[in-house]
């Protein structure tokens, strides 16, 4: 008769190639048990990646392949093994730490847990069934942290350095790419200033607020030498500079203006979407004309998006609307070295009718801040990114606003990243599960991760 291996064999020996792999890819040693075993399929021995330095610390192996998931009784958010009663004795026995190893070969999914410490409940010792949660126990790189905390004696004093990684971050810094390139600085045609200041309004409501009256001098992005400006102004004394003297100008003074025209500058570039609040000094989307959902359109990180950036809200014991709630944010320029910067907090407006602040506003803010979470605010701040940086919604004939543009957020790489995985695995299975959807969600978390 020729000799066989058995699909049981094969299936076996694939789902300790997994585990191999993933010991590798934490830069630990493995060391298959070999054909001669009682309950142990292998050794994990603890490696230092950085320094190479090998520790003699080991975790024994138990490995369970399986290619028929439902035989684990398997669901979206956990699956379940029943161990053998003597094998369990015969883990449980030794001194060295042991871990049993579930691999989905098909999938080449894993998920593990120590032995010792699962079964230190007698309840679940008499049950003999081991319950992995799929977000908490998954066996990948991440539970390399997990292995070394398991590995070295408690008292031990021994300490290994995480990987570094490398992480990128997003910043609320939105860059300034480009504004007027010229200033204009005249003297008004009239000594009166709130004649001049009135006159300057006028023309503004119609060609833009982006200018300045002190003491009779005006500043301005727009050239001060036509009309009707020029009506205002005494061209005489009209000058022309690089609106670089005034950008990078060390002049406190200077400094103040110029940021006062930028803020001009951003409340005429929004004026067609947006409306500003003088007392809480945020930019809010406009109501629709006939106070129904307003919905903005938008390319976040990963996908096309969609948010409700204009809404109303009911009363609890009726159908009447008791207020409107306005996606907004607190604008502010900052100087950063030499480049300018837009800092954008994400915040909500509401009013009663569309327009008018509602009374109840700061109750309304601090009940919707206690309730959104750190991907709620993130997906905002891309929101209003793409929101400035982008033409106005629905008009192919829109001209670039001249005098201000934005680039990006301002982004960071950093040498320390932290492992998203290894923390939520030591959350509560509930709240480990709640807190993966939300990294799930957030693109934050997921971007330029580099071992």
């Amino acid at each position: 008769m020729p000799k066989k291996i058995g699909k049981r064999d094969i299936t076996g020996q694939k789902g300790i190639n997994v585990i191999e792999e993933v010991v590798l890819e934490m830069d630990f040693l493995w060391y298959p048990s070999g054909s001669v075993e009682a309950g142990i399929d292998g050794y994990i021995e603890i490696r230092d990646g950085e320094t190479e330095e090998v520790s003699n610390l080991i975790i024994q192996v138990q490995s369970k392949a399986t290619t028929k998931p439902k035989s684990l009784g398997e669901d979206d958010s956990k699956l379940e093994y029943r161990c053998d009663q003597r094998d369990l004795e015969y883990w449980l026995q030794g001194n060295a730490p042991v871990i049993l190893v579930i691999v989905k070969v098909e999938t080449r999914e894993a998920y593990w847990t120590s032995i010792k410490d699962y079964f230190q409940d007698p309840e679940k010792r008499r049950s003999r069934k081991v319950i992995f949660n799929k977000v908490k126990d998954r066996f990948d790189a991440s539970a390399r942290d997990a292995l070394i905390n398991l590995a070295i004696p408690r008292n031990s004093g021994i300490y290994l350095a995480p990987r570094p990684k490398k992480e990128k971050l997003y910043s609320n810094l939105l860059k300034v790419s480009g504004f007027g390139r010229r200033l204009y600085i005249g003297y008004a045609s009239t000594e009166d200033q709130s004649k001049a200041h009135s006159k300057l309004l006028k023309i503004g409501q119609s060609l833009g607020q982006e200018w300045l009256l002190v003491d009779n001098l005006i500043l301005s992005f727009h050239d001060l030498r036509q009309h009707p400006w020029s009506t205002i102004c005494d061209l005489g004394t009209v000058e022309e500079h690089d609106v670089e003297e005034w950008a990078q100008s060390h002049i406190s003074e200077h400094q103040r203006q110029f940021v006062w025209l930028l803020n001009k500058a951003l409340r005429e570039k929004v004026k067609n979407e947006l409306l500003f609040d003088q007392k809480k000094k945020c930019y809010y989307f406009k109501p629709t004309h006939d106070l129904t959902t307003r919905k903005y359109n938008y390319h976040s990180l990963l996908k096309k998006a969609s948010r409700d950036v204009f809404l109303s809200y009911d009363k609890k014991t009726s159908k009447e609307i008791a207020y409107y709630r306005h996606s907004a944010f607190e604008g502010q320029f900052l100087k950063i070295e030499s480049d300018w910067f837009l800092e954008i907090k994400p915040t909500y407006f509401f009013t009663r009718d569309g327009f008018t602040r509602d009374k109840y506003d700061w109750d309304h803010l601090s009940g919707i801040k206690r309730i959104e979470k750190n991907a709620a605010v993130f997906g905002q701040l891309i929101m209003w990114a793409e929101y400035l940086i982008t033409p106005v919604q629905g008009n192919l004939f829109f001209s670039p606003y001249p005098f201000l543009e934005f680039d990006k957020l301002e982004e960071f790489e950093v040498d320390v990243g932290i492992d998203d995985s290894t923390w939520v695995r030591n959350e509560e299975s509930d709240v480990a599960d709640l807190i993966e959807d939300s990294v799930n969600e957030l693109p934050l978390f997921k971007l330029s991760h580099e071992n």
